[in-house]
């Protein structure tokens, strides 16, 4: 293979009989072990162009290695190659424009270094103190119980003396507020954990239907991604033969789960820090409110920074094949210090580490922005509050929109093969704000309407009392109706998918700009008939039942982990998985089940 090669045909008649391709289409994986079986060589490409790369698998003759098709002296000729076979026409690839990039899969795997060793040593140490955790707090309970036994013993014959005397001491309750102080010793434990998780404590019940959203946002941005990475390594052919189904039309949709994330953390934020005794705090001393960020940020970290080192340090080592090359590149973490510092969304490169991170970045920000509002909460009054509120929703919403009519982003699903994307709008504060401070007003007037001051929800609450059924059937006429049109609205585009200009490009842009905004304010009319009390089979019984009460509390750790799972699968596959129902549907199952089974193993405690 290092021989001089005199032009292409020279190449042709020298190189061809000791090479053969995995097949006719992009993406198509094959004849790995088959490969390795026959005494030959296998090469992995991946080819790197706009929107998303490709993939390709080469056998090939042992004289041949991964190096020589990776000298940049022979790029030019192993593409003409490749290309001479055709295929690379069907999908419109100009070799000009590609990059090639050849992976040995039986080297490619990286060394295993300090951190991997200190990943290991983290997480054994963790195991360890949360399995001693019970036994600990347990000898501590029986050392503070004889302390207080024979505390109380000497303290009422004590008292009784005290009795004869006319004096009195307050002894017993500093004992007990002692032990009340020590009762915090607990802080992690499995058992305490799995306590927490497998039981149900009753919470207001008016606001049930919002572990019903968190459940099915959490079931759904598995099902979205799953899609999205199944997409990109299967069979285009197949891909694209199901982008005018029913199948597909939902399967995009399903990445409107961030925005009802988003809409669920503006709600509780608001909800929790507009608090009575908060407020007070504040008021009394103003610094006091970035003790309540300081607070958010470490509930994060311990589960953030360990679900990091496991991606990026432990299971790259976990998997071969052809195609698991595929999923290192979704594990690399140069960068990882922008995530633990939640600036990760603010670059405008792709050196993502842990990239399904940036929605804790992103939610962050905002939650550090609504600061301000509770801040003049507090200090002004309301009403300054909830115009700073609006006037963050305004203009997040307007960004939004500008940035969507200047780069003619299309409907969704086509904007998500629109070059850069992802990094200049999808992942950022300022454009993903809507929702949120939808939610967070929402949660400020709740919070209002729990502590009976007037508002406009608790007049809206007293003309709704009086007509119980006509309120709630508008409410969710409405919300089903906005949901569903964004939902299903552009099915008739989705039928002309080759011409993405079916519709024209003001409405699609306006579409894009405005159908995060729309799937909130359809969950805010659904959740009004909740938040008033009126509950039914709906709000109660179906958005609380036990399955989704479960799928809540495992929906963090759930998320931080779904990814792992579904690269490492995919990645393993030694042959192209097909785009169908059948494969989707299985691969879906397994995933979730495997995520709901890790995820109870990285519980943490948060009751």
């Amino acid at each position: 293979m290092k021989v001089e090669l005199e032009g292409y045909k020279k190449l042709l008649e020298t190189i061809w009989p000791y090479a053969s391709l995995s097949g006719t289409s992009l993406n198509q994986f094959g004849m790995f072990e088959t490969c390795l079986r026959n005494g030959y060589y296998y090469s992995s490409l991946k080819i790197e162009m706009d929107p998303i790369p490709s993939y390709y698998g080469l056998c090939h003759s042992i004289e041949c290695t991964t190096n020589d098709f990776n000298d940049e002296e022979l790029q030019s000729d192993f593409k003409e190659l490749i290309n001479s076979t055709g295929f690379l026409d069907k999908y419109n690839v100009s070799i000009d424009d590609a990059d090639f990039i050849f992976y040995d899969p039986l080297t490619y795997r990286k060394d295993q270094g300090i951190m991997f060793t200190f990943t290991l040593f983290l997480i054994g140490m963790f195991l360890i103190l949360s399995c001693f955790n019970p036994v600990f707090c347990q000898m501590m309970k029986f050392k503070r119980q004889a302390k207080v036994s024979i505390n109380l013993s000497d303290v009422e014959s004590r008292e009784r003396h005290d009795e004869n005397l006319g004096l009195t001491n307050n002894e017993i309750t500093t004992i007990k507020q002692e032990e009340t102080k020590k009762s915090f010793f607990i802080d992690y434990s499995i058992k305490e954990s799995y306590n927490t998780l497998f039981s149900f404590k009753e919470h207001d019940t008016n606001l049930s239907i919002m572990e019903g959203f968190r459940s099915l946002g959490f079931l759904m941005v598995i099902f979205g991604h799953q899609f999205l990475d199944l997409a990109k390594s299967s069979f285009q052919y197949e891909m694209l033969a199901q982008l005018k189904s029913w199948l597909c039309l939902n399967l995009v949709n399903m990445l409107y789960s961030v925005d009802m994330f988003f809409w669920l953390g503006g709600f509780f934020s608001g909800f929790m820090l507009i608090e009575k005794n908060k407020m007070k705090l504040v008021k009394k001393n103003g610094l006091s409110i970035f003790g309540f960020l300081l607070h958010r940020i470490l509930r994060i970290w311990p589960c953030y920074a360990i679900a990091i080192l496991i991606s990026s340090q432990l299971v790259p080592y976990m998997g071969d094949g052809p195609r698991w090359f595929m999923a290192l590149d979704r594990f690399e973490c140069a960068t990882g210090w922008r995530n633990l510092i939640f600036i990760d969304n603010l670059f405008y490169d792709t050196q993502y580490c842990f990239p399904w991170g940036w929605y804790l970045s992103t939610d962050m920000q905002l939650f550090t922005s609504c600061l301000i509002p509770v801040f003049l909460y507090a200090k002004l009054n309301s009403r300054a509050a909830k115009i700073v509120i609006i006037s963050l929703l305004v203009i997040t919403q307007t960004i939004g929109t500008v940035m969507s009519f200047v780069n003619e982003y299309l409907l969704p699903p086509f904007a998500l093969t629109q070059p850069k994307m992802h990094q200049n709008y999808y992942t950022k504060p300022f454009t993903r704000g809507p929702p949120y401070y939808l939610g967070f007003l929402l949660g400020v007037l709740y919070r209002e309407l729990k502590e009976n001051n007037v508002n406009v929800l608790s007049k809206l609450m007293g003309y709704a009392s009086k007509r119980q059924l006509k309120f709630k059937s508008l409410c969710y006429l409405l919300g089903f109706l906005i949901i569903g049109g964004i939902w299903f609205g552009w099915r008739p585009a989705q039928l002309h998918y080759e011409h993405q200009d079916y519709w024209n490009k003001t409405i699609q842009s306006l579409w894009f700009a405005f159908c995060r905004l729309g799937i909130a304010l359809g969950m805010s009319f659904l959740s009004l008939p909740c938040l008033f009390g009126m509950q039914d089979l709906f709000n109660l019984t179906f958005m609380r039942n036990n399955y989704f009460r479960f799928i809540n509390k495992i929906s963090f750790s759930g998320y931080l982990l779904h990814q792992v799972i579904i690269f490492g699968v995919l990645g393993q596959f030694y042959q192209t998985p097909n785009f169908s129902f059948e494969t989707i549907f299985t691969l879906y199952i397994g995933n979730v089940f495997i995520t709901i089974i890790c995820s109870i193993l990285f519980q943490q405690k948060t009751e």
